[in-house]
């Protein structure tokens, strides 16, 4: 339900931009995917650790939902622009309310479970997201999360295998029981925590001639995994989109610093 409300906003903003686009005469009449700009950072697509902190966060006790809660992104936390997406309800089903959708190759499914929100994956000790969204014509959407795990089930999070090279034209079926032609890829995103990797997944053209972009990065902090997943259909922010995740790495480690002890 909650893939199916974001892809459905997301959806909507991009006909409604699609006139105001094409009243002004500008581009996005040429098929083309979104484009994301250059990255300004040192940056991985791997899960070793950040240089100089192997470790660091080891032992780090689970967050509890209130610890979770409160380490999610505010607009507050971004540059001006940002905003909480009224849009999308909020709603409380745990970490599968990541997941984009079911895709119709088992290899692809990682892609759409946005790492955490897999039917089948460990047990979160505790899970908080939120949705938020860029003010004016962009209409970049991000969705954000907190999922605490016992370290060893973030590990294995973190270190589970994507066939890429068998994803390159997949479907993908939303809960609202639309489907859509996907394609994804590694995504390089910067070298914070404890591992971090990142993946790329475009829905295929609509009619209108948009493509939507999911940049979607995780980075583990001891046992808990941050998730960051911007949307777009037009050119992706990626400076936003890095400063996002490292401010929210930075709320978990003054969390996990606020819960002390030992797992």
């Amino acid at each position: 339900m909650s893939a199916a409300l974001r892809r459905g906003a997301l959806a909507a903003f991009a006909a409604a931009s699609l006139l105001a686009l094409s009243a002004c005469g500008d581009g996005g009449k040429d098929g083309k995917q979104p484009s994301a700009a250059p990255s300004g950072g040192p940056a991985t697509g791997g899960t070793a650790p950040a240089p100089g902190a192997p470790g660091k966060d080891k032992g780090a006790r689970p967050l509890t939902a209130g610890q979770a809660k409160a380490a999610l992104l505010t607009p507050g936390d971004l540059a001006s622009g940002w905003e909480v997406n009224k849009d999308i309800p909020a709603y409380d089903v745990g970490a599968t309310g990541m997941q984009f959708g079911k895709a119709d190759k088992a290899a692809c499914q990682p892609l759409l479970d946005v790492f955490v929100g897999a039917d089948n994956g460990p047990k979160a000790q505790a899970h908080a997201m939120t949705d938020l969204k860029q003010a004016g014509d962009t209409k970049i959407q991000m969705t954000q999360g907190v999922t605490s795990y016992q370290e060893a089930e973030a590990v294995r999070i973190m270190q589970q295998k994507i066939d890429f090279g068998a994803c390159g034209k997949f479907a993908a079926k939303g809960a609202d029981g639309t489907t859509d032609q996907a394609a994804g890829s590694e995504l390089t995103v910067p070298a914070l925590g404890d591992g971090a990797r990142g993946v790329r997944v475009v829905f295929a053209a609509t009619e209108q001639g948009v493509s939507i972009q999911h940049d979607i990065a995780a980075v583990r902090v001891g046992g808990t995994v941050v998730t960051v997943s911007q949307a777009s259909f037009t050119t992706a922010d990626t400076a936003a989109f890095e400063s996002s995740l490292r401010k929210a790495v930075e709320k978990v480690r003054q969390a996990q610093s606020k819960a002390g002890g030992k797992a």
